[in-house]
């Protein structure tokens, strides 16, 4: 027994020590959690003695170490070392709640090095390590697979800004060679001068430095394939020369070996195909699209069909995924043989009883249909002159409501609208004539359709810029100065961009980032030219140009003589040019196209004049069709003022 002025080591039985009443701790314990830290007592015996204090009546109460007595006491240990405080007992609760507090544990990267070290000195088996810890010996190799990430990646995940669980496990199974290499690149613009890339670390004072994991785990993916779908066995897989490879973050219980040779694997797969067919089985050729065609004789065997004795498994090697699949097959019958041999003839087929005729048929619909459209036009050509613009705005509407208009909205975005709307306006079938409600439905199908997002399935592209312009889009810009944007600059573009506002240049990316920030401030406002409405000017014009000359060249009959030089500057090239290349004109060839004297425009004044009247008589029709009734002068001139100042006229030469 060790005696000190505020301390003595005893030897007690652990059923015999009494809880603290004022136990900082008040959850629940968890079962598994002491289960495994009695395991581990059992082991390495117990490292640290909990602290006691001696009551009046001689019982000895736990001041902290409640969890290490429950986990003796489930190891089935009759005695345990206790260390019995005489120091003043209004700090016992001072002390419990401290132990717990400021105890930190160690970080993830530093519990995976432990385990590496502890693995690689070799002074213990893994088998011991595995009890010690209570985990599988699975389980410390993919430890040990972790402590070797690249440097950089444990830093981040020991700042907590690591990946999820299925990011590690990718990047992780990749050599440390080529995770250098690929932090290195997404981190190029981010290191100072002459500093390494790939020695980049995460700025812990900035919490917006974080890493695109998702985006560097696609980097490093390799196609797998399992042995668990293997069908060959292990000589087999020696013989064509397939190597396994233990997936360390497989599921446990369950064959996680792996190979990422898929020319090895897809011989081992044929070579079964070839010698290790079941008995019975056909096997099954390829077609050209990857597709498994059915043995002359047989065919397949649908989901619905209730299974027969002469059904028989046909295999086939699917060349996309590498695996040997199976489809059930049936042997023909011998009148469909004969009728599958015997030319012109014509396979018998079950009586149903006639159909009751319609009323019209489908040509009479057919043509109905047609009747139906021209009255349709007919009637918009008679009110073309004076239609009532809120009648045309509801007509709108009803066209994008039309079973022969496909819209993708933007993502996550409510494609109902445009139903929503025609039912608020045409509740009982007629319209609803509420100018205050055509303007807010016809803003919300607006909103719902028009978008600017980029991509090709959903986005309206240049016309919702157009409508941005219309509406002065611009001025509900907000400030771009922020680091997530900048971010998408290259470097000479964010070199360029400071350039704009006048700043001096600055010897990386980064720094310049944060000068424009620095510049702008955070009450202030910057939007790059290229980022507003209106370089759409410039792509809708291309865009004209574009659809004049198809339509130049429609016109234009086919194998006629045409004398030198009539259309030549309908035609960029001596091939027919295609849809992407008439796409990406530069701006010589539009002009060119504009204009019939390869971009020079006309000395004669006759065709500007006749430019500017047919522009005038444009913009008096516009502005009587939108301007209402009802509208005050100022607001028509300050309409026609800006459509004047939005509209060009163009000529194409004939």
């Amino acid at each position: 027994m060790i005696r000190s002025l505020s301390m003595e080591l005893r030897v007690v039985d652990p059923k015999t020590l009494l809880d603290n009443p004022e136990n900082p701790r008040i959850s629940a314990p968890n079962v598994e959690a002491d289960r495994r830290l009695a395991h581990n007592i059992k082991i390495v015996g117990l490292l640290q003695a909990p602290l006691v204090r001696e009551l009046p009546d001689g019982q000895l109460m736990i001041v902290a170490g409640h969890r290490r007595r429950r986990a003796c006491v489930l190891a089935k240990m009759r005695e345990m070392h206790v260390i019995v405080t005489s120091a003043d007992e209004k700090l016992d609760g001072l002390a419990a709640g401290s132990e717990n507090i400021i105890r930190e544990a160690m970080t993830q990267s530093e519990q995976w090095r432990f385990v590496d070290k502890a693995r690689r000195d070799k002074s213990h088996t893994d088998a011991q390590i595995a009890r010690a810890l209570m985990v599988t010996p699975a389980y410390l190799k993919r430890l040990s697979l972790l402590a070797g990430l690249h440097d950089p990646i444990l830093h981040a995940i020991d700042m907590g800004r690591g990946p999820d669980f299925n990011d590690l496990k990718v990047i992780a199974a990749a050599p440390v060679e080529e995770q250098r290499a690929a932090w290195a690149e997404m981190f190029k613009d981010m290191a100072e001068d002459n500093a390494d890339p790939a020695q980049y670390r995460l700025n812990a004072e900035d919490p917006e430095d974080i890493v695109p994991w998702r985006d560097l785990a696609r980097f490093l993916k390799q196609t797998r394939y399992m042995a668990v779908d293997a069908r060959f066995d292990e000589a087999m897989a020696k013989a064509c020369g397939v190597v396994w490879t233990e997936d360390l973050f497989g599921e446990g219980g369950k064959d996680n070996r792996f190979t990422e040779d898929g020319s090895a694997y897809a011989a081992a797969q044929e070579r079964w195909l070839a010698d290790c067919l079941p008995e019975g089985g056909v096997r099954m050729e390829v077609g050209d699209y990857g597709q498994a065609v059915s043995p002359d004789g047989y065919r397949r065997v649908a989901n619905w069909m209730e299974a027969e004795e002469t059904d028989v498994m046909g295999y086939f090697f699917n060349p996309n995924t590498l695996k040997i699949d199976e489809i059930s097959l049936r042997p023909k019958e011998e009148e469909e043989l004969e009728v599958a041999t015997s030319p012109g003839s014509i396979a018998p087929a079950n009586v149903a009883a006639p159909k009751e005729r319609a009323a019209i048929s489908g040509t009479g619909l057919t043509m109905l249909g047609l009747i139906r459209t021209q009255a349709l036009h007919a009637a918009l050509d008679a009110v073309v002159e004076d239609v009532d613009p809120w009648d045309l705005v509801a007509a709108l509407l009803l066209a994008l409501g039309g079973q022969n208009v496909s819209v993708h909205t933007a993502e996550n975005a409510h494609y109902g609208q445009r139903d929503a709307a025609l039912a608020t306006l045409f509740p009982e079938g007629v319209l609803i004539r509420d100018p205050a409600l055509l303007r807010q439905e016809a803003v919300a199908v607006l909103k719902n359709v028009a978008n600017c997002t980029t991509s090709q399935h959903s986005g309206s592209g240049v016309t919702a810029q157009l409508m941005g312009l219309l509406f002065d889009a611009d001025a509900q810009m907000p400030n771009m100065a922020f680091d997530d944007f900048l971010k998408c600059f290259s470097k000479p573009g964010i070199m360029e961009a400071g350039k704009a506002l006048n700043l001096l240049p600055r010897n990386t990316g980064k720094e310049m980032r944060t000068a424009i920030m620095a510049h702008v401030g955070p009450e202030g406002r910057w939007v790059p030219e290229q980022a507003g409405f209106e370089p759409a000017i410039e792509t809708w014009k291309a865009k004209l140009a574009r659809m004049a000359w198809r339509l130049e060249a429609h016109k234009s009959p086919a194998g006629d003589d045409e004398e030198d030089g009539e259309v030549e500057h309908l035609l960029p090239t001596e091939e027919e040019r295609t849809e992407s290349e008439l796409y990406d004109l530069n701006e010589a060839e539009r002009i060119a196209l504009e204009t019939p004297d390869g971009g020079e425009t006309p000395e004669s004044g006759g065709a500007e004049n006749d430019t500017a009247d047919l522009k005038a008589a444009l913009l008096e029709q516009a502005s009587e069709v939108l301007t209402p009734d009802d509208t005050d002068p100022e607001a028509g001139a300050a309409i026609k003022a800006h459509l004047d100042s939005h509209l060009e006229v163009v000529r194409i030469a004939a």
